[in-house]
């Protein structure tokens, strides 16, 4: 079984924390061009840092939010080239779950594959769709010897609708990933910014190659 039982209060807090993420103004540029903007600042909640990635996608904010739900048989699951491995362990409630997500190696096989076991809640508003994450104990699903166990502090992914533009989304990406291992904290925080822009980039790539995209005024 899995060790916690308040999984609801504990999503909650994760989906509120992300909502202030978002309007916090206090960040620090990493990357940006048209396409994408990566920030960052020092996470409140461990020793390193919590990312923010924005993208702008001329498309449904429904299509963009089921491209990057992190379900086994969804579409994520095939394009995200370094998810090699979604599963869920446990379905709570219709909208609540424990997901096992396994990512490949990073930095040119520096960085060996992990595995992170997640409580995921799903929201919708009028506003916005939304997973929001962290990373829980649920002896369902022990470690094994082909991944280190890392840990996501709170995290996920808001697709923001926009008021009268239902062909149009704004997809807010927010982690705070502790890789564990014996990686050294600078390599792994050279190789974030560049994994989110990767990510941005194949979802662009796919959701275009899906006919998902509309052309824009």
């Amino acid at each position: 079984m899995c060790d916690q039982v308040n999984y609801r209060e504990q999503a909650e807090e994760v989906a509120a924390a992300l909502q202030n993420y978002c309007k916090d103004t206090e960040w620090t540029t990493s990357k940006q061009t048209a396409d994408f903007k990566i920030f960052y600042k020092r996470s409140p909640e461990f020793e390193g840092y919590l990312y923010k990635g924005e993208a702008v996608y001329a498309a449904k904010p429904k299509v963009v939010f089921d491209y990057v739900e992190p379900l086994p048989s969804g579409p994520r699951a095939k394009w995200d080239k370094n998810m090699k491995k979604i599963e869920i362990i446990k379905q709570i409630e219709d909208d609540l779950r424990i997901n096992r997500a396994c990512t490949s190696s990073a930095c040119m096989g520096l960085i060996s594959p992990r595995d992170f076991v997640d409580l995921i809640l799903i929201k919708e508003t009028d506003e916005y769709l939304s997973t929001n994450a962290k990373s829980v104990v649920c002896s369902d699903c022990p470690q094994d010897k082909e991944h280190v166990r890392g840990v996501n502090h709170k995290c996920g992914m808001i697709v923001f609708k926009y008021p009268n533009e239902p062909n149009k989304c704004k997809l807010v990406s927010l982690i705070q990933p502790d890789t564990k291992g014996h990686i050294p904290r600078s390599l792994q925080d050279a190789a974030i910014p560049g994994s989110m822009i990767e990510f941005f980039t194949q979802l662009r790539e796919t959701l275009a190659k899906d006919g998902q995209l509309y052309e824009q005024d």
